[in-house]
């Protein structure tokens, strides 16, 4: 899988998710893609890699590695039912699928996600119908190399698609990975772990349509070192999705047909950045059943109106999180 293809999987998907703030991880789906592809068979295998861009094999590797460091928690489980067919599946934990079972798997999750995603699953998504439900939970945290100022954060313009408006501001001149590309901007910010995040804006109004794998690729992989004077609000976003139709639309549609047929997939996304670094954590559900510098010096790149806001995993290239800040 290259830069680029994961980078095509992504954009794709984040142009199916509603309008306004948009926060969700890529790892996290493409891992309960992957596992959902183990359990129901070789048959969905091709439509997967189709959606991902990649083998899904050679995906589950590198989402492999980028869990293996210490900044970065992956962790799938399946939740089955004992009476069911899938009872005997390794690698799976049994639990009677009543209306009570979410109780007991958003706790885990909320224990594999630090409390983040304290509600993965909601009351109700669990059905008399459903045999299995599979769950990627995320967590990944790490400090900025160089801290901002907190003394320097203060309310600053920005530019929502509602007006103008004050919002906190985070400023720091330094050196930066900066790009330029088909009149995009791009500020990748080092983490002292294994991501960096990376601040994208355009010249006009966010447009992701005129962007492509390859471009997105290049704007988040092409950065060289530059002196930057960084202004960037302050985030928390969350966000919740319904993510069925998306994936049929991109082509998961045999996984939605298989003899273990995923009804429902549900997601959930969090993401932090401050002073001191960045913070996020995500689920994904699949609900089965059968069938210090000069500033003068610097170049001044405000992000002052939306941007996309991506954390990648700097030895694979997967997007742990890919957000798009219209009213930070």
């Amino acid at each position: 899988m290259t830069d680029a293809t994961h980078a095509a999987f992504a954009l794709a998907l984040h142009r199916k998710l509603p309008a306004g703030n948009r926060c969700w991880s890529p790892f996290s789906v493409a891992a309960a893609l992957c596992s959902a592809t183990d359990v129901a068979g070789e048959d969905t295998g091709p439509a997967v890699a189709e959606v991902l861009g990649a083998d899904v094999g050679q995906v589950s590797k590198l989402l492999a590695i980028a869990a293996g460091d210490d900044a970065v928690t992956s962790t799938d489980t399946i939740w089955v039912d004992p009476s069911g067919p899938l009872a005997d599946h390794p690698d799976v934990r049994r639990l009677v699928l009543d209306e009570n079972a979410h109780v007991e798997i958003n706790k885990v999750v909320a224990e594999l996600t630090r409390g983040l995603i304290p509600e993965a699953v909601p009351p109700g998504a669990i059905t008399p119908s459903t045999l299995a439900v599979l769950v990627n939970a995320l967590h990944a945290k790490a400090a900025w190399v160089e801290e901002f100022p907190a003394d320097d954060t203060r309310p600053r313009k920005f530019r929502t698609p509602s007006g103008k408006r004050m919002v906190p501001t985070m400023h720091r001149v330094g050196t930066f990975g900066y790009a330029a590309r088909q009149g995009w901007q791009a500020v990748l910010i080092p983490c002292d772990e294994a991501m960096d995040v990376i601040a994208l804006r355009s010249d006009s109004p966010p447009a992701t349509s005129e962007l492509d794998g390859e471009a997105f690729a290049d704007l988040l992989t092409g950065v060289r070192s530059t002196e930057v004077d960084l202004y960037l609000p302050k985030v928390d976003l969350t966000a919740a999705t319904e993510l069925t139709g998306q994936l049929r639309a991109l082509g998961a549609g045999p996984l939605f047909d298989s003899w273990l047929m995923v009804e429902q997939v549900l997601h959930q996304a969090t993401l932090a950045v401050d002073e001191q670094g960045v913070e996020g954590a995500a689920a994904t559900m699949m609900f089965a059943t059968m069938g210090g510098h000069d500033p003068a010096e610097a170049l001044v790149v405000r992000f002052d109106r939306p941007f996309l806001l991506a954390v990648r995993h700097r030895a694979t290239g997967l997007l742990l999180f890919l957000a798009e800040v219209t009213e930070p």
